[in-house]
């Protein structure tokens, strides 16, 4: 795991506290401005129109005070879901994008839609725990050659299943963890959230690899030639590495979900 210094994490903790002071200097200006609008309110009854056209303006810039503040906190929470994360050692704790529309910030997990629903939701549950368009064609190209994306594929008479073809004790871990989590094997949410705890509790440093592979169309065939090798391990590993690296630079992977497609950020 990388290591980090506590001045890396400075770095989130010092935005925090930064957004965090301007909502408290926003607030104190929104309720001096509520306090305002209320004395002209009552005050409207003897001074008339132009105390009610005063009330009103400061109504609207109450308003857009009130967005501002909502918007600054959603920037809190984002730096602090990411801090978490950035601690325990997750470079790539990101999974959320905030964006700018309309005057309010909105935040939301990476979405992309090609016109195929399985491999776009796989995309994008991957995209949204870190791995670039590089290694997600790899996988994506394994996936097919395992599975043809099939969540109830059988193989290996039997002794294999899902997506990635867990075999005999891997399926049965599979399983227990879809169990335990209240999720069902034969979905593809059991079946990624378990294939993201496999990664990560019982190949640390292939998925660091993963993680790391350079995003360009050769990153690509090295990224499925490494997952074929390294985690699917099928008969005749080196050719059929071989044959789903190329698989993976083709039209339906890097031509279709490659850096020059979609830019994930």
């Amino acid at each position: 795991m990388t290591e980090f210094s506590a001045s890396d994490y400075g770095i989130f903790s010092d935005g925090v506290k930064s957004v965090n002071t301007l909502n408290d200097k926003l607030g104190s200006i929104q309720s001096e401005l509520n306090n305002a609008k209320n004395n002209l309110n009552s005050d409207s009854v003897f001074m008339g129109p132009i105390c009610d056209n005063c009330v009103e303006k400061f109504g609207k810039l109450d308003t857009k005070v009130s967005s501002t503040v909502n918007n600054y906190k959603k920037i809190g929470e984002y730096l602090n879901e990411t801090a978490v994360e950035y601690t325990k050692g997750d470079t790539k704790s990101a999974k959320k994008i905030l964006k700018f529309e309309n005057g309010e910030i909105t935040s939301s997990n990476f979405v992309v839609d090609t016109g195929n629903a399985t491999k776009d939701a796989i995309f994008n549950y991957l995209a949204n725990e870190g791995f670039n368009n590089a290694a997600i064609c790899g996988i994506m190209a394994n996936m097919e050659s395992e599975s043809s994306f099939r969540l109830d594929a059988l193989g290996d008479n039997g002794s294999s299943y899902g997506l990635c073809q867990w075999h005999n004790e891997r399926w049965t871990a599979l399983r227990n963890y879809c169990n335990q989590n209240g999720l069902s094997e034969s979905s593809l949410e059991g079946q990624l959230g378990y294939l993201m705890y496999e990664l990560k509790n019982n190949y640390s440093n292939f998925y660091n690899e993963m993680l790391n592979v350079p995003n360009t169309q050769q990153g690509a065939y090295d990224a499925a030639y490494k997952w074929t090798v390294s985690f699917e391990r099928p008969a005749n590993a080196d050719g059929a590495g071989r044959s789903r690296g190329s698989k993976a630079q083709n039209d339906n992977y890097w031509g279709t979900y490659g850096l020059d497609n979609i830019k994930l950020t």
